[in-house]
């Protein structure tokens, strides 16, 4: 009996190690997943691709362009400012950087829904805006998603709350949308992450950086974008009269 008591409080003293090394890997997770991701070489890039062309047909662009498989098209001053990369060194960080990045953001934790919660916080419509106010937190969409009209997003003031809208397809923005931001939200901590391309149509004002897995970011006529274009394979074109620049904030 001696000998059995034994055993089980070792067993039980094991048990206890384990519970508490997958606490701290758990509370060390959060803590990393909730600190700024670090954009790397992205960071002075307002426009990348790793596999298509990039095309400014008018527009006034400032920040870095580049891609790693393909060409860079009107980008001179002085509707340009910034440098232009193709398929060297930096191309080549970027793409490591900004496949690092699309990890980072499709890891964070899904509030909406919240499959632990889904009563307070249900599943978004795939469609956003028309006057809405949403609140931080990674609202991941099972289809493509639209924005229309004006959709705020409420940084309730906190200066690190983070939005990031993901869709499982194409993401859309409306001709005469604006995106705003008030309660202390930045541009630097929106993301806007699909599964397919992303087009902003004719006067749209986005915050926000533009970011797809697998094709074409563009910019219509007269759009506004603070933010960045990036895509892991598609081509990304800025139209007559948009206006691009990276955030202002880190």
């Amino acid at each position: 009996p001696l000998r059995l008591r034994q055993f089980v409080i070792r067993d039980r003293i094991k048990l206890l190690f384990r519970l508490t090394a997958i606490s701290l890997l758990l509370v060390l997770s959060n803590i990393g997943f909730s600190q700024t991701v670090n954009l790397g070489i992205l960071t002075s890039f307002e426009a990348f691709t790793a596999s298509g062309d990039i095309t400014n047909s008018g527009g006034t662009v400032t920040g870095d362009v580049g891609s790693h498989v393909g060409t860079n098209i009107g980008f001179s001053s002085p509707l340009y400012t910034g440098n232009t990369y193709s398929a060297n060194a930096a191309t080549a960080q970027a793409r490591f950087d900004m496949f690092r990045l699309y990890i980072h953001l499709n890891d964070l934790f899904v509030d909406f829904p919240n499959a632990l919660d889904p009563i307070n916080f249900p599943a978004h419509s795939p469609f956003f805006g028309g006057g809405e106010v949403i609140s931080p937190g990674v609202y991941y969409i099972f289809s493509a998603a639209n924005i229309t009209a004006q959709l705020t997003l409420d940084g309730g003031g906190d200066p690190d709350a983070r939005f990031v809208i993901k869709a499982n397809g194409a993401l859309t923005i409306d001709a005469g949308a604006e995106i705003l931001l008030t309660g202390g939200a930045k541009s630097c901590n929106v993301f806007f992450l699909a599964n397919g391309s992303i087009t902003a149509a004719a006067g749209a004002i986005v915050k926000g950086t533009l970011f797809s897995r697998a094709g074409a970011v563009g910019l219509a006529a007269d759009c506004e974008l603070e933010g960045r274009m990036l895509t892991m394979g598609g081509a990304i074109t800025m139209a007559l009269g948009a206006v691009s620049g990276p955030p202002p904030c880190t």
